[in-house]
């Protein structure tokens, strides 16, 4: 059994269904490292972290060189003392660290760690639906594989009823009408070959052109068979044990909690600018001054101690932005909740979904083994001549295409259940 063993055990169990085919193993593998939007991402990802090292850069003492060269005028409020007038360079150096700003260079941090976690989410996200496009992909190159086999038989059976039907109009035993509907069943039928060839070329192209996967691919593994009676038990013990346990593991209900939290964090910051900013400073400045003994005297002034900011009054921006914050957090956390309701009517959905499915799966699969032991019997009265080879190539195409239902109900379960394994595996499984 290629997907589940799951009769009264957990949903843990649940496989993805490259677990049985190597080849699409290596797919996914490759689209780990290949994939144009992981490699963006990654770029994401690396600019996050970039972001993170300025952020804790904050704490660093902050040292500048700066000078000036011009002339200078000094006035004295003491009317004894002349004003004064020079001219030369000065040049100086100053060492600058934050000591206490309320909280606002640990909320930068804390927004730039959030900022590169959420990129590390998003990248799972990405992944997941990649992963989940190329399974699709490749479980329907698998069932156009049996598609073709019943096309290109149906197509002979179709041209073999033709030649019989021109030589019967030929002889009046058919009418024009009825002979062009043999025509165009045909026609029909050459479309629907080049249709799913058409399908094939696409899938195979965009796995070059995305992943460059140059090799032809195998396709040697038949669609994996997933037992319905053990997902019937799996559905039921589920739906029992409750739906949204996972929830909270979500990856994009973690990056959607991380925004929240960011403007938590922003409210900290913008708080912050309107209260004193105290720092730790030094300065050395050299300058020419003007004495009482000499003008334009080489001097050098050393500073250490505090130095503090306020911002009183800046035209109510603070408290414009501070309103605009908490606006920004309540919209998100009104979003976080919607979001989450919706996981649950999915969770909900995709179940109830699979259920359907698997009960499909025991139809198809019953009608497959009564229409297996049926065309036995035919093929062996084929054999001996009393079944003629138009009629029991009849009966193989009807024989063909049951066996294809069958294929294609078992693809719809295999990705009904890949969307629950997306919804409820924790982010931090590696996919």
């Amino acid at each position: 059994m290629a997907l589940v063993c799951v009769c009264s055990v957990p949903a843990a169990t649940l496989q993805y269904p490259e677990a049985d085919i190597p080849e699409l193993a290596s797919l996914l593998e490759q689209a780990r490292e290949k994939a144009p939007q992981l490699v963006a991402q990654g770029f994401l990802q690396q600019e996050s972290t970039a972001r993170l090292a300025a952020a804790k850069g904050a704490y660093y003492p902050r040292f500048d060189l700066g000078g000036q060269f011009g002339v200078t005028h000094t006035t004295y409020s003491d009317s004894s003392l002349k004003d004064e007038d020079r001219m030369g360079l000065g040049f100086g150096a100053s060492v600058t660290r934050p000591l206490y700003h309320w909280g606002a260079i640990e909320a930068t941090i804390e927004q730039a760690r959030l900022d590169f976690k959420n990129e590390e989410l998003q990248r799972v996200f990405l992944l997941r639906q990649i992963k989940r496009s190329l399974r699709a992909d490749y479980l329907t190159l698998l069932v156009n594989q049996e598609t073709l086999t019943a096309l290109r038989l149906r197509r002979q059976i179709t041209a073999d009823s033709i030649a019989r039907t021109q030589a019967d109009k030929a002889q009046g035993a058919v009418s024009s009408v009825d002979a062009e509907q043999a025509d165009l069943t045909l026609s029909q039928g050459l479309i629907d070959i080049e249709q799913v060839e058409a399908e094939q070329t696409r899938i195979l192209a965009a796995y070059k052109r995305t992943l460059g996967w140059e090799a032809p691919l195998a396709l040697d593994k038949p669609v994996p068979t997933p037992d319905p009676v053990a997902v019937i038990a799996w559905v039921d013990q589920t739906r029992a044990n409750g739906l949204d346990g996972w929830l909270n593991d979500n990856s994009e209900v973690l990056r959607r909690q991380n925004l929240v939290a960011r403007e938590r964090e922003e409210l900290i910051r913008v708080k912050a600018g309107q209260r004193p900013l105290l720092n730790l400073t030094g300065s050395v400045v050299q300058e020419q001054r003007n004495t009482s003994a000499k003008n334009n005297v080489e001097a050098v002034s050393y500073f250490v101690g505090l130095g503090m900011s306020w911002n009183v009054f800046d035209g109510f921006t603070t408290s414009a932005k501070k309103r605009e914050t908490m606006l920004r957090e309540r919209r998100l956390e009104r979003q976080l909740e919607a979001y989450r309701a919706e996981l649950r009517a999915q969770s909900v959905e995709v179940v109830t979904q699979i259920g359907f499915i698997a009960r499909q799966l025991q139809i198809d699969q019953r009608r497959a083994e009564l229409s297996t032991k049926s065309f036995s019997t035919q093929q062996a009265e084929a054999k001996e001549g009393r079944i003629a080879p138009q009629a029991f190539r009849t009966v193989q195409l009807a024989h063909n295409e049951t066996h294809q239902a069958v294929s294609r109900t078992r693809v719809r379960l295999l990705l009904a259940i890949n969307d629950y394994l997306d919804l409820t595996l924790p982010a931090s499984v590696n996919l």
